[in-house]
């Protein structure tokens, strides 16, 4: 598994430890589906309904492939949005650095 700090965990392996070994994993998980997509060697998900505060009903998501400690969040039309923390927060440091590559899920 991937490392885990005190009771928060900064990485996983896959989606299924995202899932399975976190608070906000679990509530992802309840209310999205795995998509035919692939981006990066990851599954691609999509939100069945609103989850938290930045997942809309319809946004795409995938776990980083290199970092795997965070997920990034696409419209349904495939234009980035932001980069979640595994705990559900907003990583601004990453959605900005993101946002200037103009990051794309097609």
């Amino acid at each position: 598994m991937g490392e885990i700090f005190g009771r928060a965990v900064i990485s996983v392996d896959n989606m299924s430890q995202f899932f399975k070994h976190t608070d906000f994993g679990k509530l992802v998980g309840s209310i999205s589906k795995q998509t035919a997509k692939m981006y990066q060697g990851q599954s691609v998900y999509e939100a069945k309904k609103k989850i938290g505060e930045f997942i809309k009903k319809g946004d795409q998501f995938y776990l980083d492939n290199k970092h795997k400690d965070h997920l990034e969040v696409f419209d349904k039309r495939g234009n980035f949005k932001h980069v979640l923390n595994l705990n559900g927060t907003r990583n601004f440091k990453k959605t900005e650095i993101a946002r200037k590559e103009k990051r794309i899920l097609r």
